[in-house]
């Protein structure tokens, strides 16, 4: 396979075109010597452009270290999904999985930001041996209700913006709060990673259509949690990423996962709200050692 730096790749599941991104170039099955690739899975609405600058630090230090970064169904350049019940946690696993068999990739070191997280517990459940290691950002076996109410307030609620000064500013609004370790400049990358332009205005990079089951939740109770296939990874090498003053995923859920587990490893992020940017803060040297632990 040629070495790339980024562009975007497709491939069909369940009736769907779907796409990620790759960074440098996937070994050959059975090829002692190669890096484990890095799989990096996004948030609800987000897309495979948000570990673009994740897998330039990654690579800067390790050049022969490969990434890919997947857009699920409905995100990036992803086709939409025919309708709002398609858009589950368990398809965006499959779709994974998928996208993996694509590219020849039979383990990996998965990196879950939000969802992305949750969609590592689905794979266990589905093909643990693919997973040599998890990164879980800010996200877990529980969520936290008053988190996820947050996002459902807020994510997708005002759906264009007129122009990118507007967008930006809108992202540092939304996260700056509980980001203070952060800049414009860190929120204009996020922008533009989550958002496009299109017909002259700023639009979300996902199908709205996604949301309608979140916005159908009852979060006036507990969430179910994920405890079970959690603990299908016990034995397998773990790095969890919380954000300070994160209110999805708890100091407490944190200190249950380490209980739990038989060999992880932790970082609270100062000055940063849900998720981390991963970009950020030393993570890539740490992640990219972890990585290189895992083989």
């Amino acid at each position: 396979m040629t070495t790339t730096e980024g562009e975007p790749f497709f491939y069909d599941h369940d009736g769907l075109r779907l796409a990620g991104r790759l960074w440098g170039e996937i070994g050959e099955a059975g090829d002692a010597g190669a890096p484990l690739p890095i799989v990096c899975l996004p948030g609800l609405t987000r897309n495979s452009r948000d570990f673009t600058e994740f897998a330039h630090a990654i690579r800067a230090q390790k050049p022969a270290q490969p990434l890919v970064a997947l857009d699920y169904r409905g995100r990036g350049l992803s086709q939409y999904a025919s309708g709002p019940e398609a858009y589950t946690v368990p398809s965006e696993a499959t779709d994974t999985l998928a996208g993996l068999d694509h590219l020849g990739i039979s383990r990996a070191v998965f990196v879950g930001t939000s969802r992305g997280a949750l969609v590592i517990h689905l794979i266990a459940a589905m093909r643990l041996s693919a997973i040599a290691g998890a990164v879980f950002n800010d996200a877990g076996p529980r969520i936290e209700t008053a988190g996820l109410r947050q996002i459902r307030d807020t994510v997708g609620v005002v759906e264009s913006f007129p122009d990118w000064p507007t967008a930006v500013a809108a992202v540092a609004s939304s996260l700056g709060p509980t980001f203070p370790a952060m800049g414009r400049g860190d929120f204009e990358r996020m922008a533009r990673a989550g958002f496009r332009e299109r017909d002259g205005t700023i639009v979300g990079d996902y199908d709205p259509r996604l949301l309608e089951p979140l916005r159908a939740m009852d979060l006036a109770t507990d969430l179910p949690e994920l405890w079970e296939l959690f603990d299908l990874m016990k034995a397998i090498p773990s790095f969890v990423v919380r954000g300070e003053n994160s209110a999805l995923f708890s100091a407490e859920t944190l200190s249950e996962m380490t209980r739990r587990h038989d060999a992880i490893e932790t970082v609270t992020v100062a000055g940063q709200g849900h998720a981390p940017f991963l970009e950020t803060a030393g993570l890539p040297e740490r992640i990219l050692g972890f990585a290189q632990r895992c083989r």
